[in-house]
C-alpha cells in the first residue's frame, strides 16, 4: 500500500513543478540567490518572492545601504532585535521598524541599521 501512495505524491510533486514553472514569470535578475528555508541572518528579497537580494549575517548598528531590488526582509536568526529603515542615504530623519516581516514598496527605504 505504501509504494501506490509514493507514486501518487511523486506524481502530484512532478505535476506542481510543470505547472509553477509554466505559470511563474521568470526573474529579471538572473543573478539572484534562490530562497532557502530555514535561511541565516537577516534577508533581503525582491518582489520575484523567490529572489534573495541581499544578506547580513550578524547586527552591528552601522548603517547600510537596502539593497535596491530588496521589497521586503526577513529576519531568520543572528539576534536581529530590530531592523531601522531610513528614506535617506545617510540613516538620518525618522525611521521605520522593518523588523517583523514587513514589505515596502521598491526603492522606499534606501538605508537601514539592525541591532
Amino acid at each position: 500500500m505504501r509504494k501506490p501512495v509514493s507514486r501518487i505524491a511523486a506524481g502530484l510533486a512532478a505535476a506542481l513543478i510543470t505547472t509553477l514553472t509554466a505559470t511563474l514569470p521568470a526573474s529579471p535578475a538572473a543573478a539572484g540567490e534562490p530562497v532557502q528555508s530555514p535561511d541565516n541572518g537577516l534577508v533581503f528579497y525582491s518582489s520575484y518572492p523567490t529572489e534573495v537580494v541581499g544578506r547580513q549575517a550578524t547586527p552591528d548598528d552601522v548603517c547600510r545601504q537596502v539593497p535596491a531590488d530588496a521589497t521586503w526582509l526577513l529576519a531568520w536568526s543572528g539576534g536581529f532585535g530590530s531592523v531601522s529603515g531610513y528614506r535617506t542615504p545617510d540613516c538620518s530623519g525618522q525611521a521605520s521598524e522593518l523588523n517583523h516581516f514587513h514589505s515596502w514598496p521598491k526603492g522606499q527605504y534606501l538605508t537601514y541599521k539592525a541591532s
